[in-house]
Formats: structure tokens, C-alpha cells, sequence
């Protein structure tokens, strides 16, 4: 399993198992995840929510991506 922290509608915060991620829509300002039957809503486009999935910044553009390796 691997577990990442997101942030979720209404303010707050939740590990989610991504293995368990089926899709993810756009909803409002946000997307929709869906994890089997149940669904949570976050405050993450598509882009910036695979930019999270993937452990990079929410709004790392690839510009001055360093691919989980900080910078000394």
C-alpha cells in the first residue's frame, strides 16, 4: 500500500492509499477522487493532484523539478 497526505473539502487533511484511487473528476474548484465505492472531494485540480500523487510540489510546473531530490 502506499499512503499519501492530501488535502480534502472541508479543510483538513487525509492519508489516502493510492492503490485504491480508481479516478479522479473535475469538481467545482476541485476534483473528486474516487477510492471503489466511496469518494472524497480535495481542493486539487487534476494537474496539481498528480503533482501530489507523484510527491512533488502541488503546483511544480516541471520548470524546476528535482524528482523527489531536494536541492543543496
Amino acid at each position: 500500500m502506499r499512503f499519501v497526505q492530501i488535502e480534502i473539502l472541508p479543510h483538513g487533511k487525509a492519508l489516502v492509499d493510492i492503490d485504491k484511487l480508481t479516478h479522479a473528476v473535475p469538481e467545482g474548484d476541485g476534483s473528486r477522487l474516487f477510492l471503489g465505492a466511496q469518494h472524497i472531494d480535495v481542493p486539487h485540480s487534476l494537474a496539481e493532484l498528480e503533482n501530489v500523487l507523484a510527491g512533488r510540489e502541488r503546483t511544480d510546473d516541471g520548470a524546476n523539478s528535482t524528482a523527489g531530490f531536494g536541492v543543496r
